[in-house]
């Protein structure tokens, strides 16, 4: 296997070659340390009995974690913590090549920058997408929320909320209720100022707004976490999949085969000479399990390890030199789902 840093016209981005014989194992959407009403969603122990008896195939030698594989968006970190513990531990026994693709709740790691030269186990983590070489064809691999109409329109904006969970957790952290004590005194402090000073200038109005805004920081953001887990995942995010049609999460690959989006992709990266036609592309982020033959091109979503009642979940997509294939874990073996050989194609 290689890796390597392809400099272009677009920016570097990391492409890496799988070998005669060699495979890779493409996993997403685990979002350690979940939970909805105190139910843990997240399979961490099944993740963990996969990524220990099934990847440690010889076979495999790259294993690509291809976004959301943490819930660094509203889950504690001591959930995140223990769901993570045998996963991670699983994943440094079986010593294999890892490539991180963040995601977009799990943001916070694109900026790490973790490689090395040691050869093998090594861990290397890109922010958005990297190509990938089988037997002469090429796959480009992304979380997929650079898709999603519902992020395109709202820009950066949504990278927000992994600033609001930095934030929220430090406050969090503070031992028993002291958290509630010092937003609520920012907020009487804020009171205070405004009570007691008499703002008639430009200078004064703009230095209020500043103070409202650093003193009532700590109320809402705490507030936005007590209740987030009842209103945006309990009631917004449900009536928002409704109204938005073109929201990505539960879409199948049809859909997404012809959305502009991925079309506007797939042309940059084509017109870029080191990556030339991409033959395939690898996502997740919609927790639709399934794999597509559209127009020669090949198309795989990778599925979930997330409980829910309307998909297969402990799903995985397999890279071979001659087929992509789609699995689903079920503790003691897979099941196939489905498989697409593309080596005459």
């Amino acid at each position: 296997m290689r890796v390597k840093r392809v400099d272009s016209e677009v920016g570097s981005f990391l492409e890496v070659e799988l070998g005669d014989g060699e495979e890779a194992v493409v996993v997403s959407d685990v979002h350690l340390g979940l939970r909805l009403r105190n139910r843990e969603l997240s399979k961490h122990g099944e993740f963990a009995d996969f990524l220990s008896s099934y990847c440690s195939d010889e076979k495999v030698k790259l294993v690509v974690l291809l976004g959301d594989i943490f819930e660094f968006w509203n889950a504690r970190v001591g959930d995140i913590v223990r769901n993570a513990y045998y996963p991670v531990k699983a994943l440094a026994k079986v010593d294999k090549d890892v490539v991180y693709v963040a995601g977009n709740h799990d943001r916070l790691v694109a900026s790490l920058r973790l490689e090395s030269s040691r050869g093998r186990g090594d861990l290397y983590i890109v922010p958005d997408f990297f190509v990938l070489k089988v037997n002469g064809k090429k796959f480009l691999l992304l979380h997929g929320h650079q898709l999603d109409t519902l992020f395109l329109r709202v820009k950066s904006l949504w990278k927000v909320q992994s600033y609001i969970y930095i934030l929220s957790e430090s406050f969090l952290s503070l031992p028993g209720p002291l958290e509630w004590f010092f937003a609520g005194l920012a907020t009487l402090i804020l009171l205070l100022i405004i009570g007691a000073l008499g703002v008639s200038t430009l200078t004064g109005e703009i230095l209020l707004v500043l103070a409202a805004f650093f003193l009532l920081s700590p109320l809402a953001i705490l507030s936005w976490r007590k209740l987030q887990d009842k209103i945006w995942y309990g009631i917004v995010e449900g009536i928002g999949v409704k109204l938005l049609k073109s929201r990505l999460r539960g879409k199948s690959l049809s859909h997404i085969a012809v959305s502009k989006p991925l079309r506007a992709i797939v042309n940059v990266l084509e017109s870029v000479p080191e990556v030339g036609r991409v033959d395939g592309v690898i996502l997740g982020h919609t927790h639709v399990p399934e794999l597509l033959l559209e127009n020669s091109r090949l198309l795989a979503n990778t599925g979930s390890w997330v409980e829910n009642g309307e998909n297969d979940y402990c799903t995985f997509v397999r890279v071979s030199s001659r087929a992509v294939t789609l699995g689903k874990w079920e503790g003691n073996g897979v099941r196939v789902l489905g498989s697409i050989d593309f080596s005459d194609k």
